[in-house]
């Protein structure tokens, strides 16, 4: 998310024909949307899950995003580790549909301790994503 400077319901949208991923070098994402968690009564078709356009920005507006090489080796490595899921989306839970925000929220949290500071965690640093 920060290397790319994405909200999170444009990483669980996040699809692999949107990126650009070469061998070496900086990437590219194509950013198109986000998915948003609504509830299946509070959908138009029942699913638990809308696709919104970007925010603040037209429905058909797209973002496109650089990302250094180090983030296109994790990428990479994601893909090729856990594949993609059936309509593309590169990041998916292990029945295959969309990850919820609350399992994102835990692994957050739970990174967040792994990789921070007694003092920067104090301080409330990457608190929220």
């Amino acid at each position: 998310m920060y290397f790319a400077a994405m909200r999170s319901a444009e990483v669980i949208h996040l699809r692999l024909e949107q990126g650009h991923l070469p061998e070496a070098g900086w990437g590219m994402l194509n950013l198109t949307g986000g998915v948003v968690a609504a509830g299946k009564d509070w959908t138009d078709g029942g699913e638990a899950y809308e696709v919104h356009p970007l925010k603040r920005r037209a429905a058909t507006a797209s973002r496109p995003v650089p990302i250094p090489p180090h983030f296109v080796r994790v990428l990479r490595a994601h893909i090729e580790r856990f594949g993609v899921a059936r309509d593309g989306r590169v990041f998916q839970n292990q029945a295959g549909n969309h990850v919820d925000t609350s399992a994102y929220g835990i692994t957050w949290s739970n990174a967040r301790e792994c990789v921070l500071t007694r003092t920067e965690l104090a301080a409330g640093l990457a608190k929220r994503p």
